[in-house]
């Protein structure tokens, strides 16, 4: 059974809300605006995908660095974990070129480069 609320939950919640507006004037036009900007660009994705590549090759190459020092095998476990990091690198890259586009994201696009509603009348 819920309890009910008490005259401080209510008085907090009252602040809570006070505060909120102030705070953050327009609040829900600045979410729908945020929300239309995350869609990914060129630039980003590109980026995206050149540190999941490098990422994966440097930890993996490391980690077979060091344990090669540990085990005294000298080239063995630096070329087998830098192929493993670029087997992971080509993964995350695979993921993330391979999500699906959703309506709302492809919408948003159409109205940055022009060919949205504009001119479809």
């Amino acid at each position: 059974m819920t309890q009910p609320e008490s005259s401080e939950a209510r008085a907090f919640d009252a602040r809570l809300t006070e505060a909120q507006k102030r705070l953050l004037p327009g609040d829900a036009k600045a979410l729908e605006k945020a929300a239309a900007n995350k869609t990914p660009t060129a630039f980003g994705m590109a980026m995206r995908v050149a540190s999941d590549m490098i990422a994966g090759v440097i930890l993996g190459a490391a980690i077979g660095v060091w344990l090669d020092r540990e085990t005294g095998h000298k080239p063995l476990f630096t070329l087998l974990f830098a192929l493993l990091g670029f087997g992971a690198g080509m993964r995350n890259v695979w993921r993330v070129v391979n999500t699906p586009v959703s309506e709302t994201d492809s919408a948003a696009d159409a109205e940055k480069n022009g060919s949205g509603k504009r001119g479809k009348d």
